[in-house]
């Protein structure tokens, strides 16, 4: 309950900015996730062998400065996250092997950040650290997929547990970039989550994200 609390906060602030006279600047930024899924099975004291995988994300953004040194950014867009097969095999009693159609898993999320920039030095080519947090709420998931070969057949690996994965999940954020003139921007970016998206008795699964992205501050580019 807290943390949708916490979410309802964010959104209702990033509103205000969003349509405030007192915005600094806005724009959009895009590049890619680089994700996996940290799966512990508690039964046998095991953590999966998944790996990471590259995604897309994009987001809309809007910068309060308070000060030459700080700002306040918030950004609502979308993201993908999850992981890659870690090579599993299966067979079948007849001695056949499943044909691997789809080798990655990925949950489709809407996310919205909220966190401080700190730029330590005004300049034409301006380094800047971000530290905040970041909603997720997963729209969709696909599955990683085999086929049987003789019937066709095809199997969702991880179906049951998906069906189960909490909807919103919360995270840290945490930034390094780049300010060229006020206009373009670099940024790579670390999300941590503090929440689970499935916590049983029998298996936590965590996601565990990174980021790199452009932005550009549409605002400035039209001034």
């Amino acid at each position: 309950m807290k943390h949708k609390l916490l979410l309802i906060f964010a959104f209702i602030l990033a509103a205000k900015l969003s349509h405030s006279q007192i915005i600094d600047r806005y724009g959009i930024n895009t590049g890619l996730s680089y994700s996996t899924q940290i799966w512990d099975d508690k039964l046998v004291s095991e953590e999966s062998g998944n790996k990471y995988k590259f995604g897309f994300q994009a987001f809309l953004q809007a910068e309060k400065d308070f000060g030459s040194f700080l700002a306040l950014r918030t950004e609502l867009g979308y993201i993908q996250k999850g992981f890659k097969n870690n090579s599993m095999e299966l067979k079948f009693s007849d001695g056949t092997t499943a044909e691997l159609i789809n080798e990655n898993a990925v949950l489709h999320d809407l996310a919205l950040n909220i966190g401080l920039k700190v730029k330590p030095l005004k300049s034409d080519f301006s380094p800047y650290l971000l530290a905040g947090l970041r909603g997720d709420y997963m729209i969709f998931n696909s599955n990683i997929v085999y086929r049987e070969p003789a019937s066709g057949m095809t199997f969702n690996v991880f179906e049951p547990e998906f069906k189960e994965f909490n909807k919103f999940n919360l995270g840290g954020l945490i930034g390094v970039g780049i300010d060229i003139k006020d206009l373009i921007y670099f940024e790579v970016e670390y999300n941590p989550n503090f929440t689970k998206n499935l916590d049983t008795k029998g298996l936590s699964v965590k996601d565990n994200c990174w980021g790199a992205k452009i932005g550009l501050n549409i605002n400035k580019l039209i001034k």
